[in-house]
């Protein structure tokens, strides 16, 4: 799936790798408001590892936000995201 049928459908399956096994995880579309616009967020409240959660964000484009914190793809940011 591409970004913008991402943010059309409000969620994905995303496989990640967790405790050394891989999982199907559904992750699901959330805005947060900024004064920039809203910011969309492909969330989990599974718990994943950072360094999966940052492989997702630069695999699909979009920031991610987990149990261990908020990421964004290499070299981007918030405002790069926001109105999407």
């Amino acid at each position: 799936m591409d970004k913008k049928e991402i943010l059309k459908k409000g969620k994905v399956d995303i496989l990640v790798l967790h405790s050394g096994i891989r999982q199907k995880i559904e992750f699901s579309v959330v805005r947060e408001k900024t004064p920039a616009g809203d910011v969309p967020y492909l969330k989990t409240e599974r718990h994943v590892n950072a360094s999966e959660l940052f492989r997702v964000a630069n695999e699909y484009d979009l920031p991610v936000w987990g149990t261990a914190g908020k990421f964004f793809a290499n070299k981007k940011k918030a405002l790069d995201y926001a109105g999407l």
